[in-house]
């Protein structure tokens, strides 16, 4: 029985023919000012008797121009090639690469964008004789489409002599070389099984391989259903991708399964052959956590402006504020001095942040080729990070209080303007900027930093600089044009309490990640960070004793045993055990409970409406949204109303499952807040909420 995707799919390709064969003269016309250039190469310079050899037709797109697999999906054609060859020659089949997609649910099509070239290998009889040269000739037909669909056809040729002896042509290889690299390919040590259940067939494959996205492409029609999302969830030393059945009576999977990261050690091999029997189950295996849902269609220019912008935004967020005022502030400093040594100070601070994301987007590449999962803020899950960066962040306020001095000489600011830090000061603000910059994810950042970890290394690199770019762009400016910083003050005695009133942000600061600490491992760790600190106010102390010109020999050891207090006592505090295994706490006005992927699918079965808060202590939007927006009165009496289930999904702690949620949505960091109405799909809300958002995203 056809099925309404498969009528509807037909109805489209009868259409797309009419167009070809009844107005011949439209299609030459088109042909004429072709979407695609069409190539024959070969990777040989002449034809030697009873020798296989490759020809490779290339197919050259306009931009934003696609045409279509060997399986197009919902709707398209595939690429169609008529050979007319010499006597004696054989044609093998097309060696498809693997597909992407090129259009989003509700109509789902795999196919090509930019350069396709297609090898075919074909062998010549061996009984070959006569004066050449051999003219091998073929019709290409295709399906082009953008805003419309236009089909095509191309006529080429290639003129190749007769040969004694095989002469390999060296660019015709290379070319195809490159094609067959994206070739499907069978790896011995990674064996691909297959089950079904229900109206669901799923894939599995080691656990230990296939990084960043995996997406299962059908090479046949009648197998799957292609607007479904594909889940992926991780069940014991394997991953399992569930796809949507297409129609009963498939005993067998064939296909393509696509890596991002790819599945080799090197990251080569981006695609495998998938070919396996359907074994029956007896039960459902586990759900997944949530059905894959990442931005498709997503360019990598829409990434970076997307990370531009949050870059800029970041600039706004209160955990990176505090630190940023530093560098406002060395700025009115040098306003009205050289310019140049205001534009190498900006250039410094570019360096700063642009040296910390690379470093950052390494050690996340790095984490996620071993098979970690990670994503944004990551670090801030460790204890160690966040009581080293709120003792951090008290040393830098003492000293903008004067009880220390790092290149500011406040003692000379009397009639004159303190002295800046150097370059180095300036590198290490753009740094400490960046490290204190992750729990915050801007409006505009969280997709572009979930597609850049499910990208290859250099696109994510890609993303990262424009993000840095992008957080680094408003001081850049403002070094370099010295007609804005003409118009700031002149400095002077006033800027003495200016400066120490920007160290109580930065003590703030400090506070807040000390109650992170105490989320992650306990009010004890809390009272220990606590006494380092008291120990590096002790040093700083000391230290400024010292510079003021004392000799004795106090001052220098209150600085080594002060140091030495913070350093013991920060590590303890970092060592405290976890006090992460406590339930949620009710809060906020809603009665929060514990998120799994467990408990949102029997919510769900039972007919509940569910709504998850990927959360985690250490995210001040998140802290933000829950006050401003979830707990209030009106949310919370609409939450009664529904009756929806309000769900936590806490990562202020690393937590492989809600990495995993996370990026099945395509993030990597939080707030993350999905909402399940019925059997409708799941409802991605913005990262920056007030009562009307959420009130509107719960209807009716």
């Amino acid at each position: 029985m056809w099925t309404a995707e498969f009528r509807s799919r037909t109805a489209r390709c009868l259409c797309w023919l009419a167009l070809a064969f009844l107005l011949p003269g439209v299609a030459r016309a088109q042909v004429d000012s072709s979407h695609a250039r069409v190539e024959l190469l070969a990777d040989v310079r002449g034809v030697v008797p009873g020798q296989p050899f490759t020809l490779g037709v290339a197919l050259a797109l306009d931009r934003g121009w696609h045409t279509y697999w060997q399986n197009p999906g919902d709707s398209g054609l595939p690429v169609r090639v008529a050979w007319d060859l010499p006597a004696g020659f054989t044609a093998g089949p097309i060696e498809w690469p693997y597909p992407q997609q090129v259009s989003p649910p509700p109509v789902v099509t795999y196919g090509y964008e930019g350069m396709l070239l297609l090898p075919v290998v074909v062998t010549p009889s061996a009984d070959l004789a006569g004066p050449g040269p051999l003219t091998l000739r073929a019709r290409v037909s295709y399906l082009v489409c953008k805003d419309v669909c236009l089909p095509e056809q191309a006529d080429v040729a290639l003129s190749l002599p007769l040969l004694a002896l095989a002469q390999p042509d060296p660019a015709g290889q290379r070319r195809l070389a490159g094609a067959r690299a994206r070739l499907p390919r069978s790896l011995p040590d990674i064996v691909i099984s297959a089950s079904a259940y229900g109206e669901h067939y799923y894939v599995y494959w080691p656990a230990a391989v296939g990084r960043g996205d995996v997406s299962f492409f059908p090479d046949h029609e009648g197998q799957i259903r292609h607007s479904v999302p594909q889940g992926r969830a991780r069940e014991g030393s394997r991953w399992r991708l569930s796809l949507a059945a297409a129609e009963p009576g498939v005993d067998r999977l064939s296909g393509v399964l696509v890596s991002a990261g790819g599945w080799d050690a090197a990251g080569q091999v981006r695609a495998l052959r998938v070919d396996a029997a359907l074994t029956p189950l007896v039960a459902p295996p586990p759900p997944a956590p949530a059905p894959v849902t990442a931005p498709v269609g997503m360019s990598l220019l829409w990434a970076c402006a997307f990370a531009v912008l949050g870059g800029l935004i970041l600039n706004l967020m209160p955990c990176v504020f505090p630190v940023l005022s530093v560098k406002v502030l060395s700025f009115i400093q040098l306003a009205h001095g050289d310019p140049g040594r205001v534009r190498r100070h900006g250039l410094a601070f570019l360096a700063g942040v642009m040296v910390s994301f690379w470093l950052l987007a390494g050690l996340l590449l790095v984490l996620r080729a071993a098979g970690g999962g990670v994503g944004w803020g990551f670090q801030l899950q460790s204890p160690g990070f966040v009581a080293a960066m709120a003792l951090l962040l008290t040393a830098v306020g003492l000293n903008l209080m004067g009880v220390f001095e790092v290149g500011l000489g406040l003692s000379r600011l009397a009639g004159s303007a303190p002295q800046p830090a150097g370059y180095p000061g300036s590198f290490f603000t753009g740094t400490l900027a960046v490290l204190v910059a992750t729990p915050c994810t801007a409006p505009f950042m969280g997709a572009a930093l979930g597609f850049a970890l499910a990208r290859p290394a250099w696109e994510a690199l890609t993303i990262f600089t424009a993000l840095g770019l992008g957080m680094a762009l408003p001081y850049l400016m403002l070094a370099e044009m010295p007609g804005l910083l003409a118009r700031l003050p002149r400095p002077g005695a006033w800027m003495v309490t200016l400066r120490q009133a920007l160290a109580f942000p930065l003590f703030a600061t400090a506070v807040w990640l000390a109650w992170v600490l105490g989320r992650q491992t306990g009010v004890d760790a809390v009272g220990l960070l606590l006494l380092a600190a008291l120990g590096v106010g002790f040093a700083a102390w000391g230290l400024g004793h010292v510079q003021r010109g004392a000799r004795r020999w106090l001052p220098g050891s209150v600085v080594v045993v002060g140091l030495g207090l913070a350093a013991v006592l920060g590590f303890a505090a970092a060592m405290r055990p976890d006090a992460m295994a406590v339930a949620p706490r009710s809060g906020a006005g809603l009665d929060w409970q514990a998120w799994s992927p467990e408990a949102v699918e029997r919510h769900r079965a039972a007919g509940e409406r569910v709504f998850v808060d990927f959360t985690a202590a250490w995210c001040i939007t998140c802290q933000v949204n829950k006050r401003v927006a979830l707990g209030t009165a009106a949310v919370t009496a609409r939450f009664a109303e529904l009756g929806i289930v309000p769900l936590k999904a806490d990562w202020t702690r690393y937590d492989p499952a809600i990495t995993q949620a996370l990026a099945s949505f395509g993030r990597s960091g939080v707030p993350l807040y999905v909402y399940y109405d019925g059997s409708a799909p799941p409802r991605v809300l913005p990262s920056v909420l007030t009562p009307g958002i959420v009130l509107e995203a719960l209807g009716d």
